[in-house]
């Protein structure tokens, strides 16, 4: 029996578009997009010929949660009444992409390499570093002492790259999908946990929910780490396959003792900001108290 769908794509029967490639039946189709993506597209307009019909698109997904297709279902096929139900949902989509774009601008602007003070040669050597590993994609290992700034300037690496209109997330690997993944002390990671980041690192696969449903994940990891973690290694604490995986784009920050010629500058930046969020005049530092402070070892660096 020839069903109504089957007429507006002019097939003699549902059974005759098997085989055929999805493009062949329903020109201008989306069903790739959607397997390439693996998001569903709740509601759309499709024209067939002269007709227009409200479509939904969802990704077929097997037991472990791996995109293997995708299924359209017509929703509706009098447009004319769902109009306005369709323009408004489609202005929403609108307004959220252009949200969403104005959210990363705002992280690119908030996190510059520039946000990284200093000109110390230690300092704008870690700059050019950072510069580079942002124009690639692979992995970053940051190294340096508590308080260096190794989270500003994964930020930084983030808000420059190709996925800085992705998520930089922290702690939850299902929420970086096409953003930036940020592990902060990396050496204190618990042999488990150690073991689930290298399968992470080689098959790019995250355990969403149950172990068996595992997916996908398109993520750029930047691990930090205060600790030598080859000294962490050869005594057995650290995973050398992880920390080979981990140290693809290696940059070691310098302790504030190693760029005290920037710490005139650092105090200016505090001091500005104090002004901005207090609204009270800026201060200055005398001569003496830059030589008193000049003069001190700085175990907590910039953060202390």
């Amino acid at each position: 029996m020839k069903s109504k769908t089957s007429s507006h794509l002019k097939l003699a029967c549902a059974a005759e578009a098997l085989g055929k490639v999805v493009e062949d039946v329903i020109p201008n189709s989306l069903m790739r997009e959607v397997v390439r993506t693996g998001e569903p597209m709740m509601l759309d307009i499709m024209q067939f010929g002269d007709e227009s019909f409200v479509v939904m698109r969802v990704p077929l997904k097997d037991e472990r949660g791996r995109i293997i297709g995708a299924a359209g279902f017509m929703l509706f096929d009098r447009l004319a009444s769902l109009q306005p139900l369709v323009s408004r949902f489609r202005q929403l989509e609108t307004e959220l992409a252009s949200t969403r774009r104005s959210l990363a601008e705002e992280r690119r602007a908030r996190y510059t390499f520039s946000s990284f003070v200093g000109t110390a040669p230690a300092v704008m050597e870690v700059k050019r570093q950072a510069r580079r590993a942002a124009q690639a994609d692979s992995t970053v290992l940051l190294l340096g002492e508590t308080g260096t700034g190794k989270e500003l300037l994964a930020r930084a690496i983030h808000a420059a790259s190709a996925r800085a209109h992705g998520p930089f997330v922290e702690v939850d690997v299902a929420l970086a999908h096409g953003g930036t993944l940020f592990l902060d002390e990396v050496g204190d990671l618990s042999p488990d946990m150690q073991a689930k980041l290298v399968g992470v690192l080689q098959a790019k696969e995250i355990e969403a929910g149950a172990p068996a449903t595992g997916r996908k994940a398109d993520v750029r990891v930047i691990a930090a780490s205060s600790v030598d973690l080859r000294q962490l290694v050869g005594m057995g604490r650290f995973r050398s396959d992880l920390f080979y995986r981990l140290s693809v784009l290696p940059i070691e920050l310098p302790a504030l003792r190693e760029r005290i010629a920037d710490l005139e500058v650092l105090c200016e930046h505090i001091l500005e900001d104090i002004a901005r969020r207090t609204g009270r005049p800026q201060r200055e530092l005398a001569p003496t108290a830059i030589a008193v402070l000049s003069s001190y070892g700085w175990p907590g660096n910039i953060r202390e």
